[in-house]
């Protein structure tokens, strides 16, 4: 073991154990063991097809996310929750359904179009701002500056993260066309908001009404 990969896997032990208490900030081990161990789960999802390997990567990435947030929030008074649903069981059926969205809508873009895994992040992270709290995370911006920016950059990891990690275990076997940033970005925040839309407006309200 190198030194790097030493110094990584300290930092990862060291944020799990930090992420005990504070369970969001798990994401970032989340992250470093991944890229710790990818070639080890590159050569497992090699064996399945790849819209099998990446959305059920993605799908896996998003339901962990969603625990976290579900853990790191269920001390908290019920209206001051920030999940999909009050009632945890209900907000993991939730979470997975529009993390399925959201990692299908990245795997049709990948078969056109390549991206590489700072896109992935930056792009989805740029569209977590908006859509979370549906907008409120960007307008705290603005209303209160400091802590608003702060909070920004923590959902942008929020959002970010698990989208790149699935797009890093899959990179190689996508053969989309390189383009110009403007071309994709733009492209890329078309897809991902109109599948916001159709969630929002269609998908949640069904399930909604299924589980109620």
């Amino acid at each position: 073991m190198n030194w790097k990969r030493a110094l990584l896997v300290i930092l990862g032990i060291i944020l799990t154990i930090h992420g005990l208490n504070e369970p969001m900030n798990l994401i970032f081990p989340m992250w470093i063991f991944t890229y710790l161990f990818k070639d080890n789960l590159i050569n497992v999802l090699e064996k399945l097809p790849l819209h099998t390997s990446f959305i059920g990567a993605g799908v896996l990435f998003g339901l962990l996310t969603e625990v976290f947030a579900i853990v790191e929030n269920l001390p908290k008074p019920a209206g001051e929750r920030i999940l999909l649903s009050q009632n945890p069981v209900n907000d993991v059926v939730f979470g997975f359904v529009y993390y399925l969205f959201i990692i299908s809508a990245w795997y049709l873009l990948l078969r056109k179009i390549k991206y590489t895994g700072r896109d992935v992040f930056l792009i989805t992270g740029i569209y977590g701002i908006f859509v979370e709290e549906t907008g409120q995370v960007f307008l705290r911006m603005f209303t209160v500056p400091v802590f608003g920016l702060l909070y920004v950059i923590i959902i942008m990891f929020v959002y970010g993260i698990f989208p790149m990690l699935t797009h890093m275990l899959n990179e190689k076997r996508f053969s989309g066309v390189s383009t110009n940033a403007v071309k994709r970005y733009s492209i890329a925040f078309v897809a991902l908001f109109i599948q916001y839309a159709i969630y929002g407006l269609f998908v949640l309200p069904a399930l909604k009404s299924i589980l109620s």
